[in-house]
């Protein structure tokens, strides 16, 4: 009988011991699974900042691309002013050469 007790005592303190392993593997795991989360939400956190850059640099982008059309159509506008003006030039030196013998 002494021996079953024995069998039962180390029983019970092999079972202490497992019982204790695996708490501290359970609490390396919990320790693990908050470091995951702290790196999901930093990750989180960090593509969020890049979506807020990548729209402040859309958003130039576009001013800029804008404000290049605006200065293209003016410069198309400057350039035929330029061609009338020219033009007019042209014609009103035709009238003077042609008005210039007579009297």
């Amino acid at each position: 009988m002494s021996c079953e007790i024995e069998q039962l005592v180390m029983g019970h303190l092999e079972m202490g011991t497992m019982i204790e392993q695996l708490s501290a593997q359970f609490g390396e795991a919990m320790e693990f699974i908050g470091l995951l989360c702290t790196a999901s939400t930093t990750t989180r956190t960090i593509m969020s900042d890049i979506d807020q850059v990548l729209d402040t640099k859309r958003a130039q982008v576009m001013s800029l691309r804008r404000a290049q059309k605006e200065a293209q159509a003016r410069e198309r506008d400057r350039d035929q002013t330029k061609e009338t003006m020219a033009t007019t030039n042209q014609e009103l030196q035709r009238r003077l050469d042609d008005n210039q013998g007579k009297p």
